[in-house]
């Protein structure tokens, strides 16, 4: 008898066991390189959703970045995504390189934190300005990425053409590794302050982070509410002795119309009950305040999201 009884407890607690399973939804968030921001703030977000008891499972999934994840989204390959500013509002607004393909069913979650388009040279390569580039051998990014967006549109407003230097269509990643290895002079590099490739090549490399303060930007930062300045501090990186003004856009967390209220106001309100935990993921969102969440962003707020914001005052 006592057997049966063990038996049986052990079989309802397995029954029960695969209901909350069943129960439970599971979300896949697209990131980008192992190498940049996305991947661990993406992670660590979804391991506070996953400690939550809110019946959500998330995973992280690297991808080729901004532009991937957006029509990622669109495809129903992902659930959740983070993107830069300027791709969401172009694939929002069927701009650039999403003409003709418009994403109006794309939504923000969250705004995060600010992603300046970083210029990084080799310091021999005699680059003190982002004009100096002219006549070098420079990686803008691979086409559809968000770095080749930013890039793209920060030159034009300089009227730099890319004959006007030998330019490599690499991915970030890549374009680390040529300058490392001397193939390239200089590459481009849209990501949070403090990121881990650039802290790499800071310390392995003798290089120059070079200043985005044109005054042609300031038009740019006018007319587009995704584009800001951002001051990156002296002494972020090795070799960086003085503050460095750079011009970018901003992460976002995302998703579509096709994710549940419910959902949403359950992710978001989870992250805004662990703000501590979720600010402290990366330096890049050690000083997010919850009016960032709210700020900057290229798509309209999801209605779970804005929902939570309301509830917490924010709104």
């Amino acid at each position: 008898m006592k057997r049966l009884i063990v038996g049986l407890l052990a079989l309802a607690l397995g029954l029960v066991s695969h209901h909350a399973l069943a129960q439970r939804q599971f979300l896949t968030i697209g990131t980008a390189s192992v190498v940049g921001i996305y991947y661990p703030v993406g992670g660590a977000t979804s391991q506070i959703i996953n400690q939550a008891d809110i019946g959500l499972r998330a995973t992280v999934e690297a991808t080729g970045g901004s532009a991937f994840n957006v029509r990622a989204l669109a495809a129903g390959e992902l659930d959740l995504a983070l993107a830069q500013s300027d791709v969401v509002f172009q694939a929002y607004e069927g701009q650039a390189g999403f003409e003709g393909e418009a994403v109006d069913q794309l939504r923000t979650v969250m705004g995060l934190h600010a992603e300046p388009l970083h210029l990084v040279c080799a310091r021999d390569a005699g680059v003190s300005s982002v004009r100096d580039i002219v006549g070098k051998r420079v990686n803008i990014g691979n086409p559809g990425s968000g770095i080749r967006f930013t890039v793209e549109q920060a030159l034009e407003a300089l009227d730099i053409g890319l004959d006007d230097f030998e330019a490599e269509s690499l991915t970030a990643p890549e374009g680390v590794d040529f300058l490392r290895d001397g193939r390239v002079d200089c590459f481009f590099y849209t990501i949070g302050i403090g990121g881990a490739a650039l802290l790499d090549i800071s310390t392995s490399q003798d290089v120059v982070f070079v200043p985005m303060d044109e005054p042609e930007f300031e038009s740019l930062v006018d007319e587009f509410p995704y584009f800001a300045f951002t001051e990156v501090p002296a002494g972020t990186y090795r070799g960086q002795d003085e503050a460095v003004t750079l011009f970018g856009v901003k992460a976002l967390f995302v998703t579509t119309t096709d994710l549940g209220e419910e959902v949403v106001y359950n992710i978001t309100s989870t992250i805004l009950d662990n703000l501590e935990d979720f600010t402290n993921i990366h330096p890049a969102l050690n000083f997010l305040t919850e009016e960032d969440f709210l700020s900057g962003l290229g798509a309209p707020l999801h209605p779970g999201a804005e929902r939570a914001y309301q509830e917490a005052g924010l709104l």
